[in-house]
């Protein structure tokens, strides 16, 4: 009897040590880390068993083929494996994820996380390069980093996705605050809303009965400033200072367009000014030749492109003082199907 009183009170020393080793880490990283905001957005608010929180998904959580390096390329990966993704700030301060490597990248800072699936997924692939066109493209990499989840106070957890938006509406971006350690651990510190809130809508889409009509969508893009101040958007001409870019799941071979906006080379800048609540909306007709895409070697409208072919407005002008957000839009498909 004596024995067993031991080893279960020896179990419950070193479950309380861990939790303790825990904490004390968590609060060295919020102590000394290196700070980094992240943008994403909340989705599940509630956990039932632990109170209310908010999980998070960033855009590097899921990572297309062409970001990973070499060495993930030639040996993939396995279930669980330690992750390293690079980082770098864009003029607004967010931080993004680059590439993602088998081990910790020199000189840059990154984040360590652990993937949640093998890479690639099949094992008839196990005897056959592991990139090969056509192949790795519908294969991203699912990553967790440890941030994924942050606490609030009950009942905040719903009050948030309110404010965060609808899929057809508006939605706010959440801007996570977090301290990065040297060895890429992750703590979130605090967390705040951008100050522009953003919608994307389909205008028109294709008539699946119109085999003449428009192939592909025209998407609308809507900015509102949610700030207390005017800001003044720096924007060029023939909605020059916007571009598609691939979402997480799209392939490299996504921004092959077939021809070059040749009208945005010396486009004009008219800088608009948004009054506090006042909106802006700027229109991309997919339909327009320098939308096409080289797919199977020739010319293809993004409407009549393969399903995981998706993609993202996104503002890539002068920066924008004031600002508090990455402008871009949620992932849609040519046909005009938005995510």
């Amino acid at each position: 009897m004596k024995r067993k009183a031991l080893l279960l009170w020896l179990a419950v020393a070193f479950q309380v040590g861990v939790v303790a080793a825990m904490a004390l880490s968590r609060e060295w990283i919020l102590a000394s880390g290196t700070p980094h905001i992240f943008q994403t957005a909340p989705i599940d608010p509630r956990d039932l068993f632990r109170g209310d929180y908010v999980r998070l998904d960033y855009l590097f959580s899921s990572l297309p083929a062409q970001q990973l390096d070499e060495a993930i390329l030639e040996g993939g990966l396995a279930k669980g494996q330690k992750v390293y993704l690079s980082l770098d700030s864009d003029s607004n301060g967010v931080s993004r994820g680059g590439r993602l490597y088998a081990s910790p990248p020199q000189g840059q800072p990154y984040l360590t996380g652990r993937s949640l699936n093998y890479w690639p997924y099949s094992r008839k692939y196990q005897d056959r390069p592991l990139w090969r066109e056509g192949e790795m493209e519908r294969l991203p990499v699912s990553v967790k980093y440890g941030i994924e989840q942050y606490y609030v106070e009950q009942g905040a957890g719903r009050a948030m996705e309110v404010l965060r938006g609808s899929r057809s509406g508006f939605q706010v971006p959440l801007l996570i605050h977090a301290r990065v350690s040297a060895s890429g651990e992750a703590v979130i510190s605090s967390y705040e809303w951008a100050n522009v809130a953003m919608k994307t809508e389909a205008l028109r889409s294709p008539q699946r009965d119109d085999p003449d009509g428009p192939a592909s969508a025209v998407i609308r893009f809507t900015l509102m400033n949610r700030s207390e101040r005017p800001l003044t958007l720096p924007l060029k001409a023939g909605n020059c200072s916007f571009t598609l870019i691939p979402a997480q799941q799209a392939p490299a071979a996504a921004t092959d367009f077939a021809a070059e906006r040749g009208d945005c080379a010396d486009a004009p800048v008219q800088a608009i000014t948004l009054a506090p609540g006042e909106t802006h909306a700027v229109s991309l007709d997919l339909n327009r030749p320098h939308w096409q895409v080289n797919y199977q070697n020739k010319p293809t409208p993004p409407g009549k492109l393969p399903w995981h072919y998706r993609y993202r407005i996104h503002y890539q002008g002068e920066a924008i003082p004031g600002i508090k957000a990455v402008l871009l839009s949620s992932s849609f498909h040519g046909s005009g199907n938005i995510d």
